[in-house]
């Protein structure tokens, strides 16, 4: 399969059609909800709720018995604190989404016998709430026998959980081959929104990848540098570089690992890096900063952001591009002194957006940063998938959750 089919493709996943009727059908729906249940809960979270919950409410409203799925953190074994009945409150207060929970173990007889007994007995329009599937042995490693008693629930499978397609988790592939499956709206609309970033893009293109270690974004940083034409390296990422080019980072986080990685990326000339820096003695609330060229660090500071004449070379990308994405911040933006370069940036591409540029803008650490330029409405998309996200422009849109729809 071609690059080019593999983008095709994607752009055609299965959705359910408003004419086939739902009443009374079962429906394991997939959504990823996957977000902080204690003081951390904020407006990018309410966003990834809303989202499926639009497909949750389409589903119930068209007769549909409803098996919500989701998983929340990494538990190991069954821990309360991350079980789902927790999203309970935040359903029905933040929501108006009432769900009836069922607390029980599906990888065992005793607990799947109860869910299939209440389900098999639930009017249509109902909707469950099923345990958080990490509880699940088996779910991480798509076990066969897991997916075949999540099938045993439901008689269709909705994916709408677009951040965890790039899993091959029971929840997500191995249920898929054994029932009739759909995605869901939200699912369909990041595809869709993500597929103008690698399938022909309007040229000037324009990346920001920010964050804190090169390792885990090297791939896709190598896909953008195939399709893109200016890819902007921020945060502590740019670290790595800067220690490759044998610079002066004082007392800096950099990653080790990545600095090998940055010595052969270097040689691109579609890379661009800060060329001054926002430091300080040590980075925290109330911290004195000042700005110098990246030569001018000295070993007892620390870089917090990109400085202001990056900013303004930046922003000039910004205004000649047609597509612009960005993930990653380009400093400590949870402090306000290194917040400006995220802001910045982020105010610039939403300034473009929704007119001759297309803006995209994803990642859980990116996202809240978008919503505080106080310009997030006028961004093309805001992606909830952060790791997916990356993954699909990596895979050049094939993963491991999509994939299995096309079958």
């Amino acid at each position: 399969m071609t690059s080019k089919s593999c983008y095709t493709v994607a752009m055609k996943l299965p959705l359910l059609s408003t004419s086939k009727s739902l009443q009374g059908k079962r429906v394991f729906l997939r959504v990823d909800w996957n977000v902080p249940l204690d003081a951390g809960f904020d407006a990018v979270d309410s966003l990834k709720l809303s989202r499926s919950i639009a497909t949750v409410n389409m589903l119930k409203e068209r007769g549909a018995i409803v098996l919500i799925a989701t998983h929340l953190g990494r538990p190991q074994g069954r821990d309360l604190k991350l079980s789902t009945k927790r999203l309970l409150t935040l359903l029905s207060l933040g929501h108006g989404l009432e769900v009836g929970h069922l607390p029980y173990a599906l990888d065992a007889e005793r607990g799947l016998s109860r869910v299939s007994s209440i389900v098999s007995n639930a009017l249509p329009g109902t909707v469950f709430l099923l345990e958080n599937v990490r509880f699940n042995k088996g779910e991480e490693k798509n076990d066969k026998k897991l997916a075949k008693a999540y099938a045993s629930l439901a008689d269709l499978y909705v994916n709408d959980a677009f951040a965890s397609a790039h899993r091959s988790h029971a929840s997500v592939v191995g249920v898929a081959s054994l029932l009739p499956h759909f995605a869901g709206q939200n699912l369909s609309d990041e595809v869709k929104a993500l597929e103008k970033l690698i399938e022909k893009p309007k040229k000037p293109f324009v990346a920001f990848i920010g964050g804190a270690k090169i390792t885990t974004k090297i791939e896709v940083i190598q896909s953008l540098l195939q399709i893109a034409d200016h890819v902007c390296i921020g945060g502590a990422m740019a670290h790595a570089f800067f220690v490759a080019q044998k610079r002066e980072i004082g007392k800096s986080f950099v990653e080790k690992e990545g600095v090998v990685v940055a010595k052969t990326l270097l040689k691109n000339k579609k890379i661009h890096l800060p060329v001054d820096v926002t430091v300080t003695k040590k980075i925290e609330d109330g911290a004195i900063a000042r700005v110098v060229p990246v030569s001018g660090v000295l070993k007892s500071e620390m870089i917090g952001d990109i400085g202001p004449k990056t900013m303004q070379d930046w922003s000039e990308l910004i205004a000649q591009a047609k597509t612009v994405v960005w993930n990653g911040p380009m400093g400590v933006a949870e402090i306000p002194v290194f917040s400006h370069g995220s802001l910045v940036i982020g105010r610039a591409i939403a300034a473009r957006s929704k007119g001759k540029t297309y803006g995209v803008v994803g990642g859980g650490d990116t996202l809240p940063i978008a919503i505080a330029t106080g310009m997030s409405e006028w961004f093309d998309y805001l992606s909830t998938g952060g790791g997916a996200m990356l993954e699909f422009i990596a895979a050049k849109g094939k993963l491991p959750g999509l994939v299995c729809l096309l079958k």
